[in-house]
């Protein structure tokens, strides 16, 4: 098993309650690529209820500042909207 699958879990849940545990290669607009043991498989964004992403553990010898957390993971889903961004302003309007 790669560093890759061992060192990683991401968490794709379909829309039909399918659960696919892997690590995340990527995607377009449309789809998700995940790679499950030595297999990529790509899946539609539409098919998809969500998409959580587990940070890797640090390495044993890497130790995290004092106060410091690893976060434990992030959940996407591709149906939420983006947050709004702040509107550019330009030099001529300062």
């Amino acid at each position: 098993m790669s560093c890759a699958a061992a060192c990683r879990a991401d968490t794709l849940t379909l829309r039909n309650g399918q659960v696919i545990q892997g690590t995340y290669m990527g995607g377009t607009a449309r789809t998700v690529k995940m790679q499950v043991d030595d297999t990529v498989k790509t899946y539609e964004v539409t098919d998809i209820a969500t998409l959580q992403f587990t940070a890797p553990a640090p390495p044993a010898s890497t130790a995290l500042p004092p106060g410091h957390r690893q976060p434990a993971a992030v959940a996407v889903s591709p149906l939420q909207a983006p947050a709004a961004l702040p509107e550019h302003t330009s030099p001529e309007h300062i």
